[in-house]
C-alpha cells in the first residue's frame, strides 16, 4: 500500500472504533479534504463507507459556485466531482493522477492548484475546457441518468425517515389534544383531514385542528397547545 492508503486504513480504523484523532491523524484527515477537493462530512462518510459521494452534487455546486465568480471554491468542487466520478472509492484518489489517462484530471487539478493565481479570463477558458471534458467523461460512463436516480434514492429515503419521525410525533400532540378536550368537554371529540393523522391546516409551523362542536385547536410553534372559541377566546391550555 501507498503512504496515502495507509493513512485512510489507520483513520477508517479510528472511525470505526469511535476513537478521536490525534493531531498527526487530523493534520492527515486535512490533508485528504485537499486531496479528494470533498467536505470533511463525505471523507468522513468515504472513509467509513468505502464509497465515494455523489459526483453530480459536486458538479453543481462546481457550476454555481463559478457563475458567482467564486473561483477557487468552483475549481475545488469541480476536483471534487472528478474524483468522485472517476473513483469507486477514496484509496483511489491516492493514485489517480498516476494512473488515469483521462486528461480531465489533469486539467481539473491545475485548475484547483493554479485557480487564484489565474486572470479572470484564463480562469474561464480553462474551465470550459474542464466542463467540456467532464461531460465527456459522464457521457462515456452512461451519462447523468444513473447517478440521478441514486441521488435521488437517497434524498427519498430521508424522507421517509423524517416522515416517520413526523407522524410519531403528530401522534404524540394529538395524545395531548385529546386529553385537553376531554378535560373540559368528555362528549366531544376532534376533527381530523381525510389522513387520519395530520390536521386540518399547517400554517406557519403551527397545527390547526378543530372539534366536533366547533372549537378550534392550535398547536405553535413553540410547542404550546391551545383550546380556542371561533372568537378566538382561549379556553384552556397545555
Amino acid at each position: 500500500m501507498t503512504s496515502c492508503e495507509e493513512v485512510i486504513e489507520k483513520l477508517r480504523a479510528k472511525l470505526l472504533k469511535g476513537e478521536p484523532f490525534s493531531k498527526t491523524d487530523e493534520h492527515n484527515f486535512k490533508e485528504l479534504c485537499e486531496l479528494t477537493g470533498w467536505t470533511e462530512e463525505d471523507v468522513r462518510n468515504a472513509l467509513i463507507s468505502n464509497k465515494t459521494p455523489s459526483f453530480h452534487k459536486y458538479f453543481t455546486e462546481a457550476r454555481r459556485l463559478e457563475l458567482w465568480l467564486k473561483k477557487e471554491e468552483a475549481a475545488r468542487k469541480l476536483w471534487g466531482a472528478v474524483t468522485a466520478l472517476l473513483c469507486n472509492n477514496i484509496k483511489e484518489v491516492c493514485v489517480l493522477e498516476v494512473v488515469s489517462v483521462e486528461p480531465l484530471v489533469t486539467h481539473a487539478k491545475t485548475l484547483y492548484c493554479y485557480a487564484d493565481s489565474l486572470p479572470t479570463e484564463g480562469f474561464r477558458r480553462r474551465w470550459e475546457k474542464c466542463i467540456k471534458l467532464f461531460n465527456e467523461v459522464v457521457e462515456k460512463k452512461g451519462g447523468l441518468i444513473e447517478e440521478k436516480r441514486a441521488e435521488r434514492k437517497r434524498k427519498l429515503e430521508e424522507i421517509c425517515k423524517l416522515y416517520e419521525r413526523a407522524r410519531d410525533l403528530l401522534e404524540e400532540i394529538e395524545i395531548e389534544i385529546e386529553e385537553l378536550v376531554k378535560e373540559n368537554d368528555k362528549r366531544d371529540f376532534i376533527h381530523y383531514s381525510e389522513d387520519d393523522f395530520t390536521p386540518l391546516r399547517l400554517r406557519r409551523r403551527e397545527l390547526e385542528y378543530q372539534t366536533d362542536k366547533g372549537y378550534e385547536v392550535f398547536v405553535d410553534k413553540d410547542g404550546a397547545i391551545y383550546l380556542c372559541r371561533k372568537d378566538g377566546t382561549i379556553i384552556a391550555e397545555r
